[in-house]
């Protein structure tokens, strides 16, 4: 499996987030207002991951997005009604998609469950290993937004569970009979939760041991013994 490119986020983001595997439409198919649009959109949100680099997320405000990218307040409200739908959008490019991407890889190189389920835990130990402080800070904001705000938290979980569903149910077979891959998927997104959790609020926290302790488990107890 390619080491690298693959963000993987097991830990969950916005509920406006939904997954959306069309092509873009070509900048050169685009008419000369779109563009302009697109382009100050990437500008804001360019402009915003540098300036949670170096303020973190609660340091970020609408204000020194507008003048880093020099348009008006109102022109932000025309694009993001909220500075955190902005950093939602900002979780859903930077971290789910990779987490969908993820799963697709896994499937696709046919491999058992249990060579499959260790590539995936295997990346997550990477991410985390390497996570600057810019992704550090959204993979805090998307934990944090399950606890604060029960609507956009069912939205994410929502989006998740879909994700690790889809791996289950492609390993239907292999699963003990009186489990269901809905159960299976929740069961393993909410103790992913759990441990980026501990690892977003302590930076001695032992996260690749208890993701092979994870793996060890899920593949243990949700397996056929036959």
């Amino acid at each position: 499996m390619a080491d690298g490119d693959v963000l993987a986020d097991h830990a969950l983001l916005s509920g406006a987030l939904a997954k959306n595997k069309e092509k873009p439409v070509p900048v050169s198919q685009l008419g000369r207002r779109e563009r302009k649009k697109k382009a100050v959109r990437e500008a804001i949100r360019a402009e915003s991951l540098r300036l949670i680099g170096r303020h973190g997320v609660e340091g970020l405000t609408i204000d020194a997005i507008c003048d880093c990218v020099d348009i008006a307040k109102k022109t932000f409200y025309n694009y993001y009604a909220t500075k955190n739908e902005l950093i939602s959008e900002l979780c859903q490019e930077e971290l789910l998609r990779g987490t969908d991407k993820l799963i697709d890889e896994v499937i696709d190189s046919g491999k058992p469950f249990a060579e499959q389920l260790e590539d995936m835990i295997n990346v997550f130990i990477r991410r985390e290993q390497r996570a600057g402080g810019v992704e550090r800070e959204l993979i805090a904001f998307s934990v944090g937004a399950l606890a604060a705000n029960i609507h956009e938290g069912a939205g994410q979980l929502a989006f998740i569970n879909s994700i690790f569903l889809r791996f289950y149910e492609h390993h239907r077979e292999v699963l003990k009979p009186e489990l269901s891959t809905a159960f299976c998927a929740e069961v393993t997104v909410g103790m992913l939760n759990a441990i980026t959790l501990n690892w977003v609020h302590d930076t001695e926290y032992d996260s690749p041991s208890r993701y092979r302790e994870l793996w060890a488990f899920i593949v243990s107890s949700m397996l056929r013994n036959d």
